[in-house]
């Protein structure tokens, strides 16, 4: 059997950072690399950040308040270590998020804001106990929350969600426009993994339920994954082929879709018809594997 080489270039599985083993990274580890003159710092103040020019702006991890969450984000291949700080205070138009800087940031800052805009989002959503309600405080590095009444932790967790492009036996790409979007707005099908599902039942009932098409564990590629934190999505992205079938959209989540020949969807997005998924996303991955060739800027959304 032959297998084909995962994606490599997904945005924001990129990474140019080592993260310490959490299960033996102690409390006094982390004060010590607190207390470490070189360590560097990025203020996170509503998911977004600053730049010193193209990279992310560091910062002394002195100069904040003591108060202040802070997060381990590990050390870059020379042992440098980074942190990330949680800060409450109003932003201006120079400060950027993920979805604008993902695809423009080195490897090294990628993987450093899509963690620090990761945990940032489950700090928001977890500081009461699920358990008995009671208020949770940080521990671990800012990895997890231990209750302070029953002492039940919690830690980060992804929510897997499948997607997929699908390929007809005459190489055509079928992609949807969902409900909300412009009428030129079309993507790939996606789906998150629901209980009790592996991942591959979940993209066979999501491709049914949202394009019609019925698709058997022979016509499934596993193609990469990548983090999507928005609020904690992991997509584990897949290529589909099929013999040509008709696809019929739900009408709830997918109002339309549309098959596609290579010169078809250069021809729609060069007229302004068209506009694919954006550079940050896995969908605009998918699409631009099968394409053949780097999709240009101006057919993509923002």
């Amino acid at each position: 059997m032959k297998f084909e080489p995962l994606l490599t270039s997904l945005t924001l599985s990129r990474s140019a950072i080592q993260r310490r083993n959490r299960e033996t990274f102690t409390d006094l580890q982390w004060s010590q690399v607190l207390a470490s003159p070189n360590i560097k710092a990025i203020e996170l103040r509503d998911f977004r950040v600053e730049l010193n020019g193209a990279e992310l702006k560091f910062h002394n991890l002195q100069n904040f308040d003591a108060n202040s969450l802070k997060i381990d984000l590990g050390t870059d291949l020379d042992g440098n270590s980074y942190a990330a700080v949680l800060v409450e205070k109003p932003v201006d138009d120079s400060w950027r998020d993920l979805r604008s800087l993902g695809a423009k940031l080195n490897d090294r800052d990628v993987a450093l804001m899509a963690t620090a805009v990761a945990l940032a989002n489950w700090h928001a959503r977890a500081t009461f106990c699920p358990v008995c309600g009671g208020a949770t405080t940080v521990t671990n590095a800012g990895w997890s929350r231990t209750c302070a009444k029953c002492k039940q932790v919690q830690h980060p967790r992804s929510d897997p969600a499948v997607i997929a492009l699908i390929v007809d036996k005459d190489d055509r790409a079928l992609i949807g426009r969902r409900a909300e979007w412009a009428e030129s707005s079309f993507s790939t099908f996606a789906g998150f993994v629901e209980a009790g599902e592996s991942a591959e039942m979940a993209l066979i009932r999501e491709l049914k339920e949202e394009s019609g098409i019925s698709v058997q564990l022979s016509d499934i590629s596993y193609r990469g994954s990548q983090v999507w934190p928005f609020p904690a999505s992991l997509m584990l992205g897949y290529q589909v082929k099929i013999q040509s079938q008709e696809s019929v959209p739900d009408g709830i989540e997918i109002v339309e879709v549309r098959w596609y020949t290579r010169d078809e969807m250069k021809f729609d997005c060069e007229e302004g018809r068209l506009q694919l998924p954006p550079s940050i996303s896995i969908a605009r991955q998918l699409i631009e594997e099968w394409f053949g060739s780097a999709l240009p800027g101006e057919w993509l959304r923002p």
